[in-house]
Parts: structure tokens; C-alpha cells; sequence
């Protein structure tokens, strides 16, 4: 009989300590689960800081991109010898039609058309190429 209470005796305290563990390690994962929380918080917080900061530095970067092209345009002074290529993307994205950017640069057509369709392609624009007759923006 001494056996059989010594026995139930153990199993009591093994639950007791099996209880403390088993709350010990519930609060130890709830304060895991808290400092995750807290981590995956900042690293968000962080996303949005370098997007934010992508978002600026690529509306600069396509500000001083707009601006060189704008210095491109051909004036009534042509003695600056500017690339054709920059002219013509300059007058595109002003909305000039192709057959008015040959006329202007005194350019030949298919060099015009080239210069444009493969401004598309490296754009990603996977409509058909322009032809002389139609005007394009090359730049949204």
C-alpha cells in the first residue's frame, strides 16, 4: 500500500511540475509570438521607407531625364551638334508626330521610325512598331 501512495504520490508531483513547466513555456511562447510581432512591425516600417525612398529617387531620376531631353530639343541655333536620337525622343514625348519630328530634325524617316520603335521595345511596349504616319509618346 506504502507503494501505491508513494507511486500516486510521484504522479502528483510530476504533474504539478509538468503544470509550472507547461505554463512557463506557454508564457515563453507568447513572448516569442510578441517579439515576432514586434520584428515583423519594423522590418514593414522598413519596406516602407525604401519604397518611399525608391519612389523618390525615381521621380528624380525621371525629372533630370525629362529635363536633359528638353536641352536636347533643336533650336533655331543648330550649331550644337546634339544627338539625333535625344532629339527625336525629346520631340516624341512632347507629343510631335513622327512625321513632323523628320521634317524638323531634317532626319530620314526609317532612322526616325527605328529610334522611336526601339525606345518601345526597350520600354516594354509590345504593340506594333509606328510607322510615319502616326504619332507616338514614348514616354507616359
Amino acid at each position: 500500500m506504502l507503494n501505491v501512495q508513494i507511486g500516486a504520490g510521484l504522479v502528483l508531483v510530476a504533474g504539478i511540475v509538468w503544470g509550472i513547466k507547461s505554463r512557463n513555456l506557454t508564457g515563453r511562447i507568447r513572448e516569442l509570438e510578441r517579439e515576432l510581432q514586434q520584428v515583423s512591425d519594423m522590418m514593414t516600417q522598413m519596406a516602407e521607407v525604401q519604397i518611399q525612398s525608391f519612389q523618390k529617387h525615381s521621380a528624380s531620376f525621371e525629372a533630370l531625364e525629362e529635363r536633359i531631353m528638353e536641352l536636347s530639343i533643336p533650336s533655331q541655333d543648330t550649331s550644337l551638334p546634339l544627338e539625333r536620337r535625344h532629339q527625336v525622343l525629346a520631340l516624341s514625348r512632347q507629343g510631335v508626330a513622327l512625321k513632323e519630328i523628320v521634317k524638323r530634325l531634317n532626319a530620314p524617316a526609317g532612322e526616325a521610325e527605328v529610334i522611336l520603335n526601339l525606345q518601345k521595345y526597350m520600354a516594354g511596349d509590345p504593340s506594333r512598331p509606328l510607322t510615319a504616319n502616326e504619332q507616338v509618346r514614348t514616354h507616359a
